[in-house]
């Protein structure tokens, strides 16, 4: 596979590096799950220099839910080793992280990185799919995003199916419509397997699962406001506003205390 130049924080003084070597250093585990240390910012440009490339990527967004299933479940644990990133979304991601001594940037969320990268879709002239959530959402998310972005190639919305079943349409979409980055809306851990399936090596695009997010950008879930955000408390705007969610959020209590023994548990530095 084709590979990137890449420079990271601290190479200029060494130069470029590859994009294996480069990935590597931003490279850290959460209870045994790959993640990487990277910026908002940051990740767009690896999306960029992929496309640039001519080359194809699967991204993660990586939270505590991610982190939990990923220890039960060998197949989803070995998918998230192949993903060629895996962005800190969720704040105990990043508090964790931290705690083993990372110094991860910043949560990187589904909602904002898609705003990045639709405003630099409209001088890159990318071409965006919208696939999944509830019937209209993507469709709503899609004229969102061309209101705030309107030079932005119209976004394609679909529902398409999770499932293997839809595989063949799906195929027939993106063949079809020849999408530069690809946005799956189906809930961990369905749409990273929708992607395995259907988009990573297949074609040249950059695809990434993105939750509910849909349900943010097209407005029919408000987010958090700014200072919650910030201080790493989105997750419980949401659940107010979406009890339904308190059967994920099961979890964390059980990720907070394993993240902390994990870090207790990590050699003292010399």
């Amino acid at each position: 596979m084709a590979q990137v130049t890449a420079m990271t924080s601290g190479d200029q003084a060494r130069g470029p590096t590859t994009e294996a070597e480069a990935l590597r250093r931003l490279e850290f585990r959460v209870l045994g799950t790959r993640v990487h240390a990277l910026s908002t910012a940051g990740a767009l440009a690896w999306i960029d220099a992929w496309l640039q490339a001519g080359m194809g990527a699967h991204l993660a967004t990586v939270n505590p839910e991610f982190v939990m299933h990923a220890r039960q479940d060998p197949r989803f644990r070995a998918l998230l080793e192949h993903t060629r990133l895996n962005l800190p979304d969720g704040m105990g991601v990043v508090w964790a992280g931290r705690l083993n001594g990372i110094g991860v940037p910043e949560r990187v969320t589904g909602v904002d990185l898609i705003r990045e990268i639709a405003a630099l879709a409209v001088p890159r002239r990318w071409r965006l799919l919208l696939i999944g959530g509830r019937p209209g959402v993507a469709d709503a998310a899609g004229r969102a995003l061309q209101r705030d972005f309107p030079r932005l190639v119209p976004p394609v919305c679909a529902v398409g199916a999770p499932d293997p079943s839809g595989d063949a349409d799906a195929g027939r979409l993106l063949a079809e419509t020849r999408p530069h980055v690809v946005l799956v809306a189906y809930g961990a851990p369905a749409q990273e397997y929708w992607i395995a399936r259907n988009v990573a090596g297949r074609f040249p695009a950059v695809a990434m699962g993105v939750g509910g997010a849909f349900d943010v950008l097209s407005g029919r879930v408000p987010r958090a406001p700014l200072p919650l955000r910030s201080t790493g408390l989105e997750w419980a705007f949401r659940l107010w506003h979406e009890p339904a969610r308190w059967r994920r959020m099961r979890v964390l209590p059980e990720f907070a205390w394993l993240a902390v023994q994990e870090a207790l548990a990590r050699p003292a530095e010399p």
